[in-house]
């Protein structure tokens, strides 16, 4: 098909893509509304050397990766659980809801913590991290103060929860694109189904790449189907 050929689809069942795409749209904010919506609160602690030295900073490094393994472990879990003094969730349930990232580059480490309550998910993340402060103070006093690491809580502690899904604007893009990619595909599928598969001789033979020797006309509608008028006015 040609460019043009294209417009004139795109002309003759603009109406089904533009149909498609506001029901796929509507049935992506409409699961929205169907979930229940989570939040994530976020701490940032920075693990600093007392001496900027490169075999000092790569343990810094190897550490950060080790203490973002141990915020995720249920271990960590059960003594937030035991520090905040909850009942409910178990230590099991707490653990998938703690995620922890090490940027060794920054000596940073960030932990994030999501629930159905923001308030919930800030208090556990206030205190999963400063568990963690705690554990590199008591690792600290048992090092010499050259090597001793620093672990400091940024921006004042964890941060109010903010939203974190349902995301409305991924999942209404979500519902946009769908919606033009299967109207298009439901437009061409019309228009192959319309259009008969051979339209004139010279499409048969740029078909079959042969030469066509002759063609069966249609056949003649039935006698006094389809008469002229003045044939019509003469009978009667």
């Amino acid at each position: 098909m040609e460019l043009t050929e294209y417009i004139e689809v795109l002309l003759r069942w603009g109406w089904v893509i533009v149909l498609v795409t506001v029901l796929c749209t509507t049935a992506a904010l409409g699961m929205v509304k169907l979930q229940t919506p989570r939040y994530t609160s976020m701490a940032e602690l920075t693990v600093t050397p007392a001496r900027l030295e490169l075999g000092l900073s790569q343990t810094v490094a190897n550490l950060l990766r080790n203490y973002a393994s141990n915020v995720q472990s249920e271990s960590m879990a059960r003594r937030a659980v035991e520090r905040l003094g909850l009942r409910q969730p178990s230590a099991a349930v707490l653990r998938r809801q703690i995620k922890a990232e090490a940027i060794e580059a920054e000596f940073r480490l960030k932990i994030q913590v999501a629930d159905e309550d923001p308030v919930f998910a800030q208090r556990v993340a206030q205190a999963v991290a400063q568990l963690l402060v705690e554990d590199v103070q008591t690792f600290a006093q048992q090092q010499d103060p050259l090597d001793r690491l620093t672990a400091t809580m940024l921006n004042g502690g964890a941060q109010p929860a903010g939203q974190s899904w349902p995301r409305k604007k991924l999942l209404a893009f979500a519902g946009v694109g769908g919606g033009l990619m299967l109207g298009l595909l439901m437009a061409l599928v019309l228009e192959w189904a319309r259009v008969e598969a051979v339209r004139a001789p010279q499409e048969v033979e740029a078909w079959v790449g042969l030469p066509v020797l002759g063609s069966i006309p249609a056949a003649a509608e039935p006698r006094g189907a389809r008469l002229p008028k003045f044939a019509r006015l003469r009978k009667s």
